[in-house]
């Protein structure tokens, strides 16, 4: 599914009550929402009770988000948003939480690659290398990279403006560059077959 039948979906959703197409929307996001949340150290019923939430709300009230033209970014954004805002009502109630400002990253690599062995030492190398960063720049390039959204995108769901998200995404990647000794063309590509 496209970002640009996602959005058909969403609006067929809106216009018709279409469920088929809001079902097709939650299967496609499910997973990589809930991946998301995780990699944000919230544990699992924390990430699934905000995925249920926010597709609950959608779905009870969605006359009130007719709006929204890009149901991708509207998610991700929501969805962190409604983490944090859990996080919040149990700090209330638990002395002990995750650090928010964390981001430890997991790479995700293809199912499709021909090499397990090589796959699984690049790996492990570029998560060695992506946990020297700082957690924002780690957030970004997920963000970036395994959620392939835009840098205003990013920028507005980091609270930030684009520019300073470039500039985290390319001093990032520079670091990991300088490290591998690679030339900008072969990071690309190194990131490209490990973020799917």
């Amino acid at each position: 599914m496209t970002e640009i039948s996602e959005n058909v979906y969403w609006q067929k959703f809106l216009e018709e009550n279409d469920k088929n197409s809001f079902s097709l929307i939650y299967n496609k996001y499910v997973k990589d929402l809930y991946a998301y949340g995780i990699s944000l150290q919230f544990d699992t019923d924390t990430c699934m009770d905000a995925v249920q939430d926010i597709f609950f709300k959608l779905y009870l009230r969605k006359n009130e988000f007719d709006h929204i033209s890009n149901i991708r970014f509207y998610l991700f954004r929501s969805f962190r948003n409604r983490l944090f805002d859990i996080q919040k009502k149990q700090k209330k109630t638990q002395p002990f939480e995750p650090d928010p400002n964390k981001f430890p990253i997991e790479v995700s690599v293809s199912k499709q690659i021909e090499y397990e062995e090589e796959r699984t030492l690049l790996k492990k190398k570029v998560e060695v290398l992506l946990q020297k960063l700082t957690d924002r720049q780690r957030e970004a390039i997920y963000l970036r990279y395994m959620q392939n959204l835009e840098y205003d995108e990013i920028a507005e769901m980091m609270k930030m403006n684009s520019e300073s998200v470039r500039k985290l995404v390319y001093r990032g990647l520079e670091a990991i560059r300088k490290k591998t000794q690679l030339t900008p063309f072969a990071l690309f590509v190194l990131l490209t077959k490990i973020f799917p």
